[in-house]
Order: C-alpha cells, then structure tokens, then sequence
C-alpha cells in the first residue's frame, strides 16, 4: 500500500490550519503524498469514486477538528455531520470502515465530540487517539505528528537519521585524529631504527641524524598542528553553513506562519464585513417588513374606522330617514283630523298647495259644514281654474250665510270666467252688502 496521507477537514472550521499542515507535510513526506481536498482531483474525474479511492490508498488519515467543526450547519440550519451527502462524514466512515490508522488532529483546543453527537458511521472516531495541534505552538506540534505519521508508516530510518548523521561525523572526525597519531608513532620509530644504525657506525653521524631527527619532528608537529588547524576550520565552516541554513528554514517558516496569519487576519476581516453586510441588510430588510406591517396595520385601522364611520352614518342616515318619515306620517295624520283640517287646509292654501287644500277642506266639511269651509274651498277651485266647483262651493257657502258680501263678490268673479250673465247681480249684491268691498 503506497504511503499516502489524507487530510480532512472542513472548509469553514479549519481551512487556513489544514493548508498549514499540508505544507509542512509535504517538505517531509513529499505533495504526491498527501492528498487534501478537491483541488487535487483530475478533471472530468468521477468526485465520489476518486475520493473512496483516495481513502482506501491512503495509509494514514488525519481528522481536522477545529472549534467549529461539529456545528457547521447547512442553508437549512441542520449539521452538515449528519447529512448523507456531507464529504467530510463520508472520507471518515470510508477511513474507520478500513483498516487505517485515523488520527485526530484537535486544532487550538477542540475536543473530540462525544460519541452522542455524531452519526453511527462516526462512533468509533472517539476511540482514535488524538493529538493537539495549536497556532501558537505549530512548530513543535506538527513535529509531534509527524513522529506519529512515520510511526504509522514505518519510517524508522527517519526517525534515527539524525542520530546517523551524529555518529557518522564523530566517526570520521576519530578516524582523522587516530591517523594523525598513529602517523606520528610510525614515523618516530623510523627515526629511532636510524639513530640505531647510526650509532654503530660513527657516534659524529648518530648525533647529526638525531639532530635530523629532531628537525623533522617539529616538521611533522607543525603539519600535524596546521593539518587539525584546517580541520577545526572546516568544521566550523559546516557547522556556520548549517546554522545559516537552520537560521534561513527558521526565518522561512516564520515568514510562512506570518503570512499565514495576515491571510487569516484578512480572511477573518473579510468574513466580519460580510457578517456585519450581512447583518445590516436583514436589519433594513426587518426594518421595511416592520414599516410595511405598520401601514398595513394602519390601513386597516383606517379602512375599519371609515367602514365604521359609513356604518355609523348610514345607520344616522337610516334613524334621520326613519325619523322624518315618522315625523311626516305624524304630521299627515295630525292634518287630517277633523280638528285640524280646516287650519291645515287654510294653511297649504296660502302656500299654494291647492290640491291639499282642497282636500283638508273636503274633510273638515264632512265633519262640520260651514260657510268659511265652503268658500276657502271655493277659493282654491277658483285658483285652479275650475270656476264651475269654485261657484258650486260659492254657492253652499251663501246658503249657510248669505250676508257674507265677500263670497258674492267672488262668485260674480267666477261667474265672470265663464261668462255668466249672473255676475253682475252677485257683485251688485256684494257691494249692498259691503259698499267698500269687491272694487
């Protein structure tokens, strides 16, 4: 099985920790070895079946859990955790179903959810031994991971190249010093055997070889002295260009984890705005829903207190109608008893009412016949024009009172519309009646 590591996690709880993680990942185990997300997937490649392939290569599988991590909600407000066709649940039921080591990485304090909160498939994942990884100790955590995954992967040479490299090096500085000396105990016997020689040829010769001898000694001592000089100075000069290069890896990952974290300043600044744009246009959006709700509750308001207010007139209207037609059923009744009807009559007469008159009239005469009745319904004949009633009721009325000089003045006037002949001698009578009458 290839030595593949998967990483998961989810975009919205640890994305900026996961990339972290991935880089440094990489410088040890290589990139063609650490699978992430989706960007790695090939175009036009089936996404499920690549993934549940991904996981089954895969030999190590690291769980990202950050803070948010079990509450990330979909549009609809349900934990994305316990969707069918949530991703990140997938790869890990996939990983735990298989045998796979599955770390969990708790990023800045997370904790494993209880086995309560997750889905079936996820149970087991309480169970995995986690391991923390936090921003502020990124360096030392991730190396502590990176034990683990070696572990996982039964990398033991990694895990001891250092303490190779260590000993290969005392090695071969001991190996150095040894030939130095044995060099230097070699050569010494050398001069010895000929002073030897020497000595038995000629006393004057052995003391010149000795003193040969002695020279090259000191020869030999000062190599021997530039020889360790040069490589005290080439090992300073590894040792100097192996901690510029530590110094460059350390400054190189500062800046990285610097700019990692102006990238999740920025990220967080971004998501803020958003948040509070967000926020701004439900609060406008509450705003004008409750504007709305106001008018139209105001509008009701209105509309029911003029439906009320048609009502209340409508209902005056009806009480004004009901009570003039009351008003006036009473005062045609009033007008019509025998009483009343004579007044009455006098009383449309002068409004020139002639018909009511003539009626009023005819009632009060069937109750009590006199001579005024008679007359003031002449009168109103008369102003109608019909001159043969007006002398009919002219005519009663002089029988009932025949010195009334004002009711033959006026029959001789009527008579006169027809042309009578009979007139002149009713207003004859009316003026022997009343000299200063019918002129």
């Amino acid at each position: 099985m290839p030595d593949m590591i998967f990483i998961n996690y989810r975009r919205e709880d640890s994305a900026g920790t996961a990339g972290r993680l991935h880089d440094r990942l990489a410088q040890v185990f290589g990139r063609k070895d650490i699978f992430m997300d989706v960007d790695q997937i090939p175009p036009g490649i089936d996404f499920v079946a690549h993934l549940n392939s991904q996981v089954a290569a895969c030999k190590a599988f690291l769980v990202v859990i950050g803070p948010h991590w079990l509450n990330v909600k979909n549009e609809a407000g349900e934990r994305r955790l316990h969707q069918p066709d949530d991703f990140v649940a997938i790869e890990i039921a996939a990983a735990l179903a298989r045998d796979i080591r599955v770390i969990p990485v708790l990023v800045d304090g997370a904790i494993i959810p209880k086995a309560s909160e997750l889905p079936d498939s996820l149970k087991p994942l309480v169970r995995r031994q986690a391991i923390d990884l936090r921003q502020a100790h990124f360096g030392r955590d991730s190396e502590a991971l990176i034990e683990r995954l070696r572990e996982a992967l039964g990398d033991k040479a990694g895990l001891g190249r250092w303490r190779v490299r260590a000993l290969a090096s005392a090695a071969a500085i001991a190996a150095l010093l040894l030939i130095g000396v044995g060099g230097y105990v070699f050569f010494g016997h050398v001069v010895e055997q000929g002073v030897q020689r020497a000595e038995l040829k000629l006393d004057k010769q052995r003391k010149e070889q000795e003193a040969a001898a002695n020279e090259n000694m000191a020869m030999a001592s000062e190599a021997e002295h530039e020889r360790q000089a040069a490589q005290q100075a080439e090992a300073k000069r590894q040792a100097d260009e192996a901690e510029q290069q530590r110094l460059a890896a350390v400054k190189a990952e500062q800046d990285r984890q610097a700019k990692a974290a102006q990238e999740a300043e920025a990220k967080r600044q971004a998501d803020q705005a958003e948040q509070q744009r967000l926020a701004a246009i439900k609060a406008e959006q509450d705003r004008q829903a409750k504007a709305a709700q106001e008018a139209e509750a105001k509008r009701q308001a209105d509309l029911q207190a003029e439906q009320q207010r048609q009502a209340a007139l409508a209902i005056k209207a009806e009480q004004d109608r009901q009570a003039k037609a009351a008003a006036e059923a009473e005062a045609k009744r009033l007008e019509e008893l025998p009483q009343f009807a004579y007044l009455n009559g006098i009383n449309y007469l002068r409004h020139g009412d002639y018909d009511r008159a003539i009626a009023l009239f005819s009632k009060a005469a069937s109750t009590d016949p006199n001579s005024d009745t008679f007359y003031n319904r002449g009168l109103a004949y008369a102003q109608k024009g019909d001159y043969d009633r007006a002398i009919a009721d002219y005519n009663e009325a002089i029988r009932l009172d025949p010195k009334n000089a004002v009711t033959f003045c006026n029959r001789g006037i009527a008579k006169c519309k027809i042309n009578d002949r009979s007139a002149n001698a009713d207003i004859a009578q009316a003026r022997q009646l009343d000299p200063s009458g019918c002129r």
